[in-house]
């Protein structure tokens, strides 16, 4: 119980000071499903984090957070739909049966309409579980964040 509430407190504090500039909070959908959030560092660097449901035989109770790195406008759509590359490393921590650690390698595609302060991305992310459930996982999800 007590590392619930340490790894919810460093969860929250994170979103707390990332609240003084470029703070995104939105949802994502997949696995796993829930709260999204990402903070930017300078222009090609991120920290994100998730506050979710990880989806499968049971519903548990998944928190992650990575630092990434952005390939600014990497592919297009059209003339005026850019998509940035991103990859990072991570961590991630599931409240199963037996508490679960692993690291997280992301790489997704996401576009920001800066005019509307949004953000809509697609990811997927490997996980090699080293605690708990030992063994590799994958998770997909699709999302999008409002930026304040």
């Amino acid at each position: 119980m007590k590392s619930i509430i340490f790894l919810t407190l460093i969860f929250l504090s994170t979103t707390i000071m990332a609240a003084q500039n470029e703070l995104g909070i939105g949802a994502m959908l997949g696995n796993p499903t829930g709260l999204s959030t990402k903070y930017w560092l300078n222009e090609k660097a991120a920290v994100d984090g998730g506050f979710a449901l990880s989806l499968g035989k049971n519903s548990d109770l998944s928190l992650h957070s990575d630092y990434l790195l952005h390939e600014k406008e990497a592919f297009f759509l059209n003339e005026v739909a850019p998509l940035d590359l991103y990859y990072g490393l991570g961590g991630r921590i599931e409240f199963a049966d037996d508490l679960e650690f692993g690291i997280r390698i992301p790489v997704g595609l996401a576009h920001r309409f800066k005019q509307q302060a949004v953000d809509v991305f697609g990811e997927i992310a490997p996980i090699v579980d080293f605690v708990g459930r030992l063994g590799l996982e994958i998770h997909l999800a699709i999302g999008g964040r409002f930026y304040f």
